[in-house]
């Protein structure tokens, strides 16, 4: 899933409003709070998903036989859309089962964000927290295959170049079904549910 398409999918996980836990009656908008999840989704999704790509520390071995256990640890530091920081640290346990040829990761980690600034139109959204993820993905001979797994918990402090502010806090799960070719985010989101679903991959034209 490529970056851009993501962020065209705006408007599809509908959040309500972030209520400010530093100032109450300071509120984000639900429009901010939409793009603000799906701006953190995206880059804590984004990194590790860089893992796997061809050649990365977690793209599946070579159609080898024989199986084997291995984790690697590991820290990426990514530059936020307008300034700051996003670090992703954390291990992974990838499972090869040379027979099957099958691939199983799991991993856990944490990720922090400082001064990571995001624009929506002519506003930026500055956000300053921590958390923890976990996940796990599946292969079968080389291609996508289960359920794949991803919880974000976490906190944030946020501020906006229009001078509101305030903190929020957050616990979800991102699961895609590659048979069904698609993802859901479920959970709460500043004290909002959050319930929803969309296509995965785009297919290839037959």
């Amino acid at each position: 899933m490529s970056t851009r398409t993501w962020l065209l999918a705006a408007g599809v996980f509908s959040l309500g409003a972030c209520q400010s836990a530093t100032a109450p009656g300071e509120t984000l908008s639900p429009a901010d709070a939409q793009f603000l999840a799906e701006a953190l989704d995206l880059g804590g999704s984004g990194v590790l998903d860089g893992l796997f790509l061809s050649g990365g520390p977690a793209a599946a071995p070579a159609s080898v036989p024989g199986s084997s256990t291995t984790t690697i640890t590991f820290e990426r530091t990514r530059t936020c859309q307008e300034g700051g920081t996003l670090v992703v640290a954390g291990s992974l346990t990838r499972v090869w089962d040379g027979e099957a040829e099958s691939y199983d990761v799991e991993g856990s980690g944490t990720k922090t964000r400082t001064d990571c600034a995001f624009a929506r139109g002519d506003v930026v959204i500055t956000v300053d927290g921590s958390g923890e993820w976990t996940h796990e993905r599946h292969y079968v001979h080389r291609e996508p295959a289960g359920v794949w797994v991803t919880t974000w918990v976490g906190s944030f402090d946020w501020a906006k170049s229009t001078g509101e502010s305030g903190s929020c806090s957050y616990d979800l799960t991102r699961t895609v079904d590659t048979a069904a070719n698609s993802v859901t985010l479920v959970g709460s989101f500043c004290g909002n549910v959050v319930d929803r679903s969309r296509t995965w991959r785009d297919q290839p034209a037959q």
